[in-house]
C-alpha cells in the first residue's frame, strides 16, 4: 500500500508528462495546420503576392513546430516559393527599368528571396544561377557571380546539358580569353549540342584573330547544323581573313547550286570577290542578290562601295542612299555615306556622319582618325589636333594619330611639335613588341613617316630646325621602303641632298621625281617642277604651310568632344 505522500508525487509526475506531451502534440498540430494551409495555397499560387503568403505560412509552420519530415517539406516549399517569386519579379525588371528607385527596391527583394531559397534548400541550382545574373548588373560583383555559378555547376553534376549551360554562363564572366575558352570547351564536352557555346567560341576565336581555329570550329558546327548561319558566316569570315578565297568561293558556289534562289549566298560571294578586287564578278553577284531581294540593304551597300571605288559616284550615291532608307541605323551605311561625301569634297556632310559614328564609339581609333582627317581636309587643323590629343592620351601606341597630329601641326607651322610627333610615331612603329599585331605598321606606313619627318628637317624655313644629314638618312629609308618609285618621296630625297649642299644629287633625284610624276599624272607635278628649277639655281627648297583655320560654322553639325 502506497503512502499518501508517494501517491501525490507520482500523480504529479504523470500529470507533468501528460502536459508536456500534450503541448508538443498541440505545437506539432499547429505547425502541421500551417503547413497544410501553405500546401493548399501553393497549388493555386500564381502571383508574387500569392507566393509571399506561402512563404509566410511555411515560416510560421517551422516556427510553430514540425517533426523532421514536416520541417523538411516546409523548408523545400519555402525555398521553391522564394525562387519562384524571384523569377516572377525578374519578368518585371524591364517594365521598371526607367524608374531607379523601383528597380533598386525590386532587385533587393529578389536578392532577399534568392538568399532565402538557397538557405532553405542549398541544392537549388536555378537559385544560384539567377543570383549570379543579379551580380552581373551594375553595382554587383563579378567574383560573387562566378561563385554562385560554381555552386550551380556543383549541383548540376547529374544533368550534363544544364551543367553545360552553366559553364557557358561562367565563360561570359571570365576576364581572360584563355579562361573563357576553357569553360566553353567544357560546356561542349558535356553537351556537344550546345549551339550557343559553339557560336560563342567561334566568335572569340575570330575576335582574337585565331582564324584557322575559328574556321575548323565553324566547319565542325556546320557538320552538326548545316543551316547554322552564324557558323556559315564565321567560316567565310575566317577564310577571308586567311585569304583562302578559293575555299570560301567553293563553299558558296556549292550552296548556290543547292539553293539558287537564296540571294544571301550571292551577296556573300560578291563580298569575297570584292575583297579580291574581282570587280566584274562581284558586281554580277551583287546584282543577282538584289534581283532576288530588292530590299537586301547589305547587297546595295556593297554595290555602292564597289561603285565608289570605281569613281561612279552617282551610282554609289543611289545604292548607299537606298540602303540607308531600308536600314537607317546601319553603321556601315553611315560610314560609306561619309566616305562618299568626302570623295565629293562635301566635307561638312562627311564630318556630320563621322561625328555621329565617333559619338557611338569614341574608342574606335579608325573612326577618330577618319574624322580628324576630315577636319584637316576642311582646313580645321586645330579641331583635328584637339581630337587626336584625346586619342593619344588614351593610347600611347597610337602611332597613326601621332603622325596625323604631326601633319596638322606642320600645317600651322608648329614645326618643332610636328617633328616631335613624327619621331614619337617612328619609335612606336619600330618597336613592334609594344604594338598589337593588328596595329603594326606596313613598309608603306613607315615610308610615309620617314618621308614627312625628312621633308620638314630639309625644308623648314627655321634655321634651328633643319638638319640635312638627318633628313637624308630618313629620306633614303623612305625611298628604300618604296623601291624608289614614288615621285613625292624622290622629291624629299632631292630636298635633303640640297640641304646638305649636294645640288648635283638634288638635281638628279628631282629630275627623276618629275619624270615619274609625268608618267603617273601626279597631282603635285607643278610643285615638283618648281623644286627642280630651284636646285638648278643651287637654291635649297623652303616650305612653310600656314593653313588659315576655317572659321565657317558647320552647316551639317558641330565639332565634338570624345
Amino acid at each position: 500500500m502506497l503512502s499518501l505522500h508517494r501517491y501525490s508525487t507520482l500523480r504529479l509526475c504523470l500529470l507533468t508528462l501528460l502536459l508536456i506531451g500534450g503541448n508538443a502534440a498541440y505545437a506539432q498540430d499547429a505547425g502541421q495546420a500551417k503547413l497544410d494551409e501553405a500546401t493548399e495555397r501553393k497549388l493555386g499560387a500564381t502571383t508574387p503576392e500569392d507566393l509571399g503568403k506561402v512563404i509566410e505560412l511555411c515560416e510560421q509552420a517551422i516556427e510553430a513546430g514540425l517533426d523532421e519530415v514536416g520541417k523538411e517539406l516546409a523548408k523545400n516549399m519555402l525555398a521553391a516559393s522564394a525562387l519562384q517569386r524571384a523569377q516572377a519579379n525578374r519578368q518585371r525588371l524591364a517594365r521598371i527599368a526607367n524608374n531607379p528607385n523601383a528597380l533598386r527596391n525590386l532587385l533587393q527583394r529578389m536578392v532577399a528571396d534568392l538568399d532565402k531559397a538557397i538557405a532553405n534548400n542549398p541544392n537549388l541550382a536555378d537559385a544560384y544561377l539567377l543570383r549570379a545574373e543579379l551580380e552581373v548588373l551594375p553595382g554587383g560583383s563579378r567574383e560573387k557571380a562566378i561563385g554562385f555559378v560554381n555552386s550551380a555547376i556543383e549541383q548540376l553534376k547529374t544533368s550534363p546539358e544544364e551543367q553545360s549551360k552553366a559553364y557557358m554562363l561562367r565563360a561570359g564572366l571570365q576576364r581572360e580569353v584563355a579562361e573563357k575558352l576553357v569553360d566553353l570547351n567544357k560546356a561542349l564536352q558535356l553537351y556537344p549540342g550546345n549551339t550557343d557555346a559553339w557560336q560563342a567560341k567561334i566568335a572569340i576565336l575570330l575576335a582574337t584573330q585565331k582564324f584557322e581555329e575559328a574556321a575548323v570550329e565553324a566547319e565542325k558546327l556546320l557538320e552538326k547544323d548545316k543551316d547554322n548561319q552564324i557558323a556559315f558566316g564565321a567560316a567565310l569570315d575566317a577564310f577571308v581573313q586567311l585569304k583562302k578565297f578559293d575555299e570560301a568561293i567553293k563553299m558558296l558556289t556549292k550552296r548556290i547550286e543547292i539553293d539558287p534562289k537564296n540571294g544571301n549566298n550571292y551577296r556573300w560571294r560578291g563580298r569575297i570577290n570584292l575583297a579580291q578586287d574581282k570587280d566584274e564578278d562581284a558586281l554580277a553577284d551583287l546584282n543577282k542578290a538584289i534581283e532576288l531581294n530588292s530590299r537586301d540593304f547589305e547587297a546595295l551597300l556593297y554595290r555602292g562601295q564597289l561603285y565608289l571605288a570605281k569613281g561612279e559616284t552617282e551610282k554609289a550615291n543611289r545604292d548607299i542612299s537606298d540602303s540607308l532608307l531600308l536600314e537607317p541605323d546601319s553603321v556601315q551605311g553611315v560610314l560609306m555615306r561619309s566616305l562618299l561625301s568626302a570623295q565629293e569634297k562635301r566635307y561638312a556632310d562627311a564630318i556630320k556622319d563621322m561625328e555621329l559614328l565617333v559619338r557611338v564609339d569614341p574608342n574606335n581609333q579608325n573612326w577618330v582618325m577618319q574624322l580628324a582627317s576630315y577636319y584637316q581636309a576642311d582646313d580645321r587643323p586645330r579641331l583635328a589636333i584637339k581630337l587626336l590629343d584625346e586619342t593619344i592620351g588614351r593610347d600611347k601606341t597610337a602611332w597613326r594619330a601621332m603622325r596625323l597630329r604631326g601633319d596638322a601641326k606642320l600645317s600651322i607651322s608648329e614645326h618643332v611639335a610636328a617633328i616631335e610627333d613624327y619621331r614619337r610615331a617612328i619609335r612606336v612603329m619600330e618597336n613592334k613588341d609594344e604594338v598589337p599585331q593588328e596595329q603594326r605598321a606596313s613598309d608603306e606606313d613607315l615610308s610615309g613617316l620617314y618621308n614627312n619627318l625628312s621633308w620638314v628637317l630639309a625644308t623648314s624655313p627655321k634655321d634651328d630646325i633643319r638638319n640635312g644629314k638627318e633628313a637624308l638618312e630618313f629620306a633614303l629609308k623612305a625611298c628604300e621602303a618604296t623601291e624608289y618609285k614614288q615621285p613625292h618621296i624622290l622629291s624629299t630625297l632631292a630636298a635633303s641632298y640640297a640641304e646638305t649642299g649636294d645640288f648635283e644629287k638634288a638635281r638628279e633625284w628631282a629630275i627623276k621625281a618629275v619624270e615619274l610624276g609625268k608618267e603617273n599624272g601626279h597631282e603635285q607635278l607643278e610643285q615638283l617642277e618648281k623644286e627642280l628649277e630651284a636646285y638648278k639655281s643651287d637654291k635649297p627648297w623652303r616650305e612653310e604651310q600656314k593653313t588659315e583655320e576655317n572659321a565657317k560654322p558647320f552647316a551639317a553639325g558641330e565639332a565634338i568632344d570624345t
